[in-house]
C-alpha cells in the first residue's frame, strides 16, 4: 500500500501507481465522485516552467493517472527513470510529493447547500492551487554534475496533479485538493530528480 513521510506539511509518497490511486480514491466517500468528474477522469495534470507558467493541461485517467505516479509521461509515453526500490533502511525514491489545499469545514458545509457558496469556494480553492504551482515553477531546482561535484540549476519544466474531492472519507462535506508535485523534473536536457528541499523551508 502506501508508504509516506511527513516534513512540513508535505508528504513524500513512495510506493507505486496503483497505491497511489487507491489513496487518492480512499481519501473521500464512496458517494462522492472524482470533482473533475466526467466517465474516468480522475485528474488535471498541468505542465510548468521555469517562469511558473502553465505550458500543457490535461484530465489525466485513472491508468494514465498511474502511470504518471509510476514516471510515465502522459504526453508521450515515454519514461521518465526508473524509482530506486525499497531496500533494507531505505523506501526507494518519492514519486511524488503530495499537498492538501483545505479550507473550513463550516465553508465545506456551506457550499453543499448554497450555490453561490460552492462557486466561490471552489474558485479560491483553484486560485490558490494555480498560485501555489506558479511559486513552485519559479523557485523549484533540481542538481547537475557528478555527486561530488554537483551544481543547483533552475527545472525548465515540472509536472503537477490537481485532484478535487467534495467529501471526507467518511462522507462528510470537506472540500479539497490533493496537489501532487512531480519529483521527476526536466532541466539541462533530461529528466532528473525535483531538488524536494525547497518544498519543505
Amino acid at each position: 500500500m502506501r508508504e509516506a513521510q511527513m516534513k512540513g506539511g508535505v508528504i513524500l509518497f513512495h510506493g507505486s501507481g496503483a497505491a497511489a490511486r487507491r489513496y487518492v480514491e480512499a481519501d473521500r466517500s464512496r458517494a462522492d465522485e472524482y470533482y473533475l468528474g466526467a466517465d474516468d477522469a480522475v485528474a488535471e495534470y498541468a505542465v510548468l516552467n521555469g517562469r511558473g507558467e502553465v505550458t500543457a493541461v490535461r484530465f489525466l485517467s485513472a491508468v494514465e493517472y498511474e502511470g504518471w505516479v509510476d514516471w510515465i509521461n502522459p504526453e508521450t509515453g515515454e519514461s521518465m527513470g526508473t524509482p530506486r526500490a525499497a531496500a533494507e533502511g531505505t523506501k526507494g525514491s518519492p514519486l511524488f510529493a503530495d499537498m492538501t489545499i483545505n479550507a473550513p469545514k463550516s465553508l465545506s458545509v456551506a457550499a453543499a447547500l448554497h450555490p453561490e457558496v460552492s462557486e466561490a469556494l471552489d474558485a479560491a480553492q483553484h486560485d490558490a492551487l494555480a498560485e501555489i504551482r506558479r511559486w513552485l515553477g519559479q523557485h523549484s531546482v533540481t542538481r547537475v554534475g557528478p555527486r561530488d561535484a554537483r551544481e543547483v540549476v533552475p527545472i525548465e519544466h515540472m509536472q503537477v496533479v490537481g485532484i478535487r474531492h467534495k467529501t471526507s472519507r467518511a462522507g462528510d462535506p470537506h472540500r479539497h485538493i490533493h496537489m501532487q508535485i512531480g519529483t521527476r523534473v526536466w532541466a539541462a536536457g533530461k529528466w532528473r530528480a525535483l531538488d524536494t528541499a525547497a518544498l519543505f523551508k
